[in-house]
């Protein structure tokens, strides 16, 4: 049987839907990603090494990033209310493919006697998503000119290596293992342009499997490979995906 929903959306301009998929997509990695893997580094002060200092920036950045998920689902509800789009008519829609896999991995049986491990999983996942995240809420046209490309979050790549440059030495063996397996992990999925979750409200997916130049995920191999290279991981543990 047609699914109602997803044809209602498929009969609505491309460019139009595409706009909002991409707010919906930088509020996912945000708030299920980003958020997460800040808290991760401060509930775990000592874990990694956390000066008072870094405690500060950190959590002046954790409220940056709350206030920006806050405004972009403002811009988001009012973009799906101009294409007369509900709650409802994302109801097939998956979430944003990093999401996807962080919530996979969590997921496993192993992290349930490993709190530490799962942390570290969530901070590289972070640090990823912050070598692809831009930022659309500085542009006052954004919610209507999404093909504007917003900048990139430079502050917040600059606070994470530098936190992470002090953690490296003081994470224990396992810790310091598992950092350099789950960036490289993590960075499969950012580079990999989702053509799945593009294609279900646009009934066709992508031209030549991409993702549309509406998506505000700009991710960025080389500035991750310098940064993981700036905090000491061992280059011969990491596979840092290509931009695909």
């Amino acid at each position: 049987m047609t699914d109602t929903l997803t044809f209602r959306m498929r009969t609505r301009s491309g460019d139009a839907l595409r706009r909002p998929m991409a707010l919906l997509e930088a509020i996912e990695v945000e708030e299920l990603i980003v958020i997460p893997g800040l808290d991760a580094l401060l509930d775990s002060p000592q874990e990694f090494s956390l000066s008072f200092d870094a405690s500060i920036s950190l959590s002046g950045m954790l409220r940056k990033h709350a206030q920006r998920v806050g405004i972009l689902k403002q811009m988001a509800a009012e973009a799906f209310a101009e294409n007369d789009c509900g709650p409802e008519d994302l109801d097939h829609v998956p979430a944003a493919l990093p999401v996807r896999a962080l919530r996979f991995i969590a997921g496993q049986p192993r992290w349930e006697g490993d709190a530490g491990g799962l942390d570290v999983v969530r901070v590289a996942f972070a640090f990823v998503a912050v070598h692809a995240l831009t930022d659309p809420t500085d542009c006052r046209t954004a919610s209507r000119a999404l093909h504007l490309r917003p900048r990139p979050l430079h502050d917040d790549r600059a606070l994470l290596r530098r936190v992470l440059v002090d953690a490296m030495p003081g994470l224990d063996p396992s810790a310091a293992q598992l950092l350099p397996i789950y960036v490289s992990k993590a960075s499969a999925y950012f580079a990999d342009p989702d053509a799945i979750r593009w294609s279900v409200p646009f009934g066709g997916g992508t031209r030549d499997g991409a993702t549309p130049s509406s998506s505000l995920l700009a991710y960025n191999p080389h500035a991750l490979h310098e940064a993981c290279r700036t905090i000491g991981l061992n280059d011969r543990a990491l596979r840092i995906a290509p931009r695909h």
